[in-house]
């Protein structure tokens, strides 16, 4: 069993995320920032802590990580936020788990934002560009931080049920959907898979079961 952090733990993702792992048997601590969804957390059986990307102190960032095996990182902006927490959030995340003593740290961004995706039709909104713009600036500090840390590049994200499978590659692929399913199943996946270590994976839906697909890509 390991004590996982997952941050971000009320979005549509995080609380799947939150599910699977405690599932596995995981310890899960939960942030969110809103205090009205703890009982949802708690219901799911995670630890929850009510934590602010851009307005907590720093050190209780540091104390709630403290302890923890590893990080995920499933939040992002919402409607009407700016896209630079998704810049923001990971600095501090970062700093405050290599404070903590917790080595793995695990992010999800978005489709061919390491790959230098061009964004087209209705992806190419100033919205869009700057969201891109940001995820792409926190990959990089990502990358340079010292952790043991995996990014996961997923396409457009559906409610739908997940399915189990899925295209997953280190190279670029053509943009397509997957369920929130299966992204929160890869997340467990490449947690319990170290040689997803130092990788960055683009995953759409596809026909390869989660635990091969990765195993095929992490080689």
């Amino acid at each position: 069993m390991s004590r996982i952090v997952v941050i971000g733990a009320h979005g549509r993702t995080g609380l799947l995320i939150v599910k699977a792992l405690v599932a596995r048997g995981d310890a899960v601590v939960a942030t969110i920032r809103n205090p009205k969804h703890m009982a949802a957390l708690v219901k799911l059986g995670a630890e929850t802590v009510g934590l602010d990307l851009s307005a907590s102190p720093f050190d209780e960032w540091v104390h709630a990580l403290k302890g923890a095996d590893a990080a995920v990182f499933a939040a992002g902006s919402g409607t009407g936020e700016s896209s630079a927490l998704d810049r923001t959030g990971t600095l501090r995340t970062l700093r405050a788990a290599a404070k903590a003593g917790v080595g793995r740290y695990v992010s999800i961004a978005s489709i061919g934002a390491s790959t230098g995706m061009k964004l087209a039709g209705a992806w190419a909104t100033a919205e869009m560009v700057d969201y891109y713009k940001q995820k792409r600036a926190a990959n990089k500090a990502i990358r340079a931080s010292g952790l043991d840390w995996t990014i996961l590049e997923p396409g457009e994200l559906t409610d739908a049920r997940g399915t189990g499978k899925v295209q997953l590659t280190t190279e670029a692929i053509e943009p397509g959907s997957i369920p929130r399913a299966d992204v929160a199943a890869a997340v467990v996946a490449v947690l319990a898979n170290p040689k997803t270590i130092g990788k960055t994976f683009q995953l759409v839906r596809g026909k390869t079961p989660i635990a091969e697909a990765v195993a095929a890509a992490a080689r």
